[in-house]
C-alpha cells in the first residue's frame, strides 16, 4: 500500500497525501510554489559543524512565518532544499504574486534576525497538471510524511487573542493562541498535526490565566479553539475531558469552547455527540466552520452558542472571491439569527471590512490587524463601533 492510498496516518489524522488529493479534487491543474535556499553548500560550509541544529532551528521558523501567511487550504511540504507550497486559495497570477509576497517578507524577516542573515529564499511559481504534479513531486510528499511535525512543548508561549463584541462595543473575550518565534499567534491547527497535545496545553494555560486574572478582581471571557479531530476520538476525547473536570466551577460562565475546524459536511451525529459531552461542564461551546458549509441549518439545529467562519487570506481583497464571500456569509448571518444562534467572523479583516460585517449583523470578530494579540490575558474593555470609522483608503 503506497501513501497515496492511504487516508489516515497512524495518530488518526489525514496524512499529507490525503490532504493533496482533496485539494486536486475536481481540478485539471495545481498551482504550487517551490522556495528554495539560495546558496545552501555555502550556507552549510558558514555554519560548519552547527548546521544540522541550525538546520531545523532555520526549518522550525520558516515553516511558523510562512503558515502565518497563507491559506488554511494551501499545503506546505519541507523539503531538503526548502518549502514546496501547493496552493488552494489561489490560482495563475494571483499565486504566482503570493509566492514573492511570502517570499520577499520572509528574506527581509532573515536579514533582520541575528545569526540568520545570510539565508535567503527564492520563489518560482508554476502551474502543473495533476498528472505532471505527481509525477515530479510524489516522492517529496511520500517523504515528507515520516518528518517529524511541529513539537508541542510545555514551553510554548501563549498570548491571548481579542474578540470584539459588535453589540456591546467592547474587547469582551480573549482566546488562547499559541505563539511563533516572532511572536505572533501561530495556526497551530495548519502548522502540525498534533493537535490533541496543543489543545490540552491551551487548556491548561488557559484555566491558569483565568485564575490568576480572576485573583485580582477583574474578568474576561476566555475562549479556547479545540480541534475536532481531538474531540471525534474517545481516546483523546477523554484526554481533554480530564484536564476541563479540573477546572474551577464558578468561573464556567467565562469559558468559551469553539470547535475548529470542522470540514463542510462533517457527520451531523458526531458533532451532536461532542456537543452533548461538553455541554454539561462548558455551557458556551462554539462551532468553526468553512465558510462553503452547504448544509447550515443541520448545525443550527444542534444549537451551538454560536457559529463562527474563519476567512480564507485573501478572501475579501480586490482579486479575492469578495462578493461570493460576503454574500455567503450575509446569508448564514440571517439563518442564525433566525435560530437565535450568534455569528462570528475571524480572519486578516480590516477595518473597513469588519464595519461592514458588523452593519451586515455579524456578533462577534476578531482580527489580528485591528485587535492585535495580548501577550498576557487582560480584563474585558470598550472598543466602540466608532473607532472602526475609516477613509475608504484603507480598503484592502
Amino acid at each position: 500500500m503506497t501513501c497515496m492510498d492511504q487516508e489516515f496516518d497512524s495518530s488518526g489524522e489525514l496524512n499529507l497525501a490525503e490532504r493533496i488529493r482533496r485539494l486536486a479534487n475536481g481540478r485539471n491543474t495545481l498551482d504550487v510554489a517551490q522556495f528554495q535556499f539560495i546558496g545552501l553548500d555555502e550556507i552549510r560550509a558558514g555554519y560548519a559543524g552547527r548546521w544540522t541544529e541550525k538546520r531545523e532551528h532555520v526549518f522550525r521558523v520558516a515553516t511558523q512565518f510562512i503558515t502565518r501567511r497563507i491559506s488554511p487550504q494551501d499545503v506546505l511540504i519541507p523539503s531538503d532544499e526548502g518549502f514546496l507550497l501547493i496552493f488552494g486559495a489561489f490560482s495563475g497570477f494571483q499565486a504566482d504574486a503570493a509566492g514573492k509576497r511570502v517570499s520577499k517578507e520572509l528574506n527581509q524577516f532573515f536579514l533582520g534576525t541575528p545569526d540568520m542573515d545570510q539565508i535567503q529564499l527564492e520563489a518560482r511559481h508554476q502551474s502543473m497538471s495533476v498528472h505532471d504534479f505527481a509525477s515530479a513531486y510524489g516522492e517529496m510528499i511520500a517523504g515528507a510524511n515520516d518528518l517529524t511535525p511541529l513539537q508541542v512543548s510545555s514551553e510554548t508561549p501563549m498570548g491571548f487573542t481579542p474578540v470584539w463584541d459588535a453589540q456591546r462595543g467592547a474587547l469582551s473575550t480573549f482566546f488562547i493562541s499559541p505563539l511563533d518565534a516572532m511572536g505572533a499567534p501561530m495556526d497551530w491547527d495548519w502548522a502540525s498535526y498534533r493537535h490533541t497535545d496543543m489543545d490540552e496545553l491551551k487548556l491548561k494555560a488557559s484555566e491558569e490565566a483565568m485564575k490568576a486574572l480572576f485573583a485580582t478582581g477583574r474578568k474576561a471571557l476566555v475562549g479556547v479553539a479545540v480541534h475536532v479531530s481531538s474531540l471525534n476520538s474517545q481516546q483523546s476525547l477523554a484526554r481533554l475531558m480530564s484536564v476541563i473536570s479540573t477546572f474551577d466551577p464558578e468561573m464556567a460562565r467565562y469559558r468559551v469552547i469553539r470547535v475548529s475546524c470542522v470540514e463542510p459536511g462533517f457527520p451531523r451525529i458526531y458533532l451532536q455527540d461532542i456537543l452533548r459531552t461538553l455541554k454539561p461542564r462548558i455551557p458556551h461551546v462554539a462551532i468553526g466552520l468553512h465558510w462553503t458549509e452547504p448544509d447550515l441549518a443541520s448545525i443550527l439545529s444542534l444549537q451551538p452558542s454560536a457559529i463562527g467562519f474563519s476567512l480564507p487570506t485573501g478572501a475579501l481583497s480586490p482579486h479575492g472571491n469578495k462578493a461570493e464571500v460576503l454574500a455567503r456569509v450575509r446569508a448564514a448571518m440571517e439563518l442564525a439569527h433566525h435560530h437565535d444562534v450568534s455569528v462570528g467572523i475571524e480572519g486578516d479583516v480590516h477595518r473597513v471590512h469588519a464595519r461592514r460585517l458588523a452593519l451586515d449583523g455579524a456578533n462577534h470578530l476578531c482580527s489580528p490587524r485591528i485587535w492585535p494579540t495580548r501577550l498576557a490575558l487582560p480584563e474585558a474593555e470598550l472598543w466602540p463601533a466608532s473607532r472602526l470609522d475609516v477613509s475608504t483608503s484603507a480598503a484592502a
